[in-house]
């Protein structure tokens, strides 16, 4: 167990919860995976018109630590709006903060991110955040009060596993708040080396 902000993690498994294939295998795997937090893309979410489906028809949530994300942001802007539709609409115990600055390599923006977490932390939310592999700007987030970091391992979908082993090393040595690897991670065997290297 582990915790992020006030929020306690009954395991270091955070389910992402987009991509099923239909409703069953989702219920199926978020019981399987005994976590407690579910993630998802806010803009994937049908979070107000119930004729539309709910991908989240068939689970509890008072059960979860909710844990949106505000994919396909590109300023800090788009980021602030996502993350307080998801709060209104009271799924949003915490969020994971997502600027993209490239659209190739969907690598993160370090400016937006740096603002839209400035602001939300003023608001009073619960902020991770999706960073590179940045020593200094994981310092300065960590100043501005944020509550767990995220780093790539490498770029988001590559499965490369850790590009830069030294990098992300620097950031868990010096971090006082959880570094959870984010993106890259293409086999189990990458999972054990960024615990190895002491991440969440």
């Amino acid at each position: 167990m582990f915790k992020i902000g006030n929020l306690e993690l009954q395991s270091r498994l955070l389910l992402g919860t987009d991509k099923f294939d239909n409703e069953d295998i989702q219920s199926k795997a978020i019981e399987a995976s005994e976590t407690n937090v579910l993630t998802f893309a806010v803009r994937r979410m049908n979070l107000y018109d119930r004729t539309l489906p709910n991908p989240f028809a068939n689970v509890n949530l008072k059960d979860f630590i909710t844990f949106p994300n505000t994919a396909g942001s590109k300023t800090a802007q788009e980021a602030i709006r996502i993350a307080e539709i998801a709060n209104h609409a009271g799924v949003c115990d915490m969020i994971k903060v997502e600027v993209i600055g490239d659209d190739v390599t969907l690598l993160p923006d370090p400016f937006e991110t740096y603002e839209a977490c400035k602001v939300l932390l003023e608001k009073g939310y619960i902020v991770c955040t999706y960073i590179s592999n940045d020593l200094v700007l994981a310092k300065r987030l960590e100043e501005l009060g944020i509550h767990a970091v995220m780093p790539l391992a490498s770029p988001i979908g590559t499965g490369r596993g850790i590009n830069n082993p030294l990098n992300l090393s620097y950031i868990i040595e010096n971090a006082n708040v959880p570094v959870i690897v984010d993106a890259g991670i293409g086999s189990p065997k990458d999972a054990c080396h960024t615990m190895e290297l002491g991440a969440c």
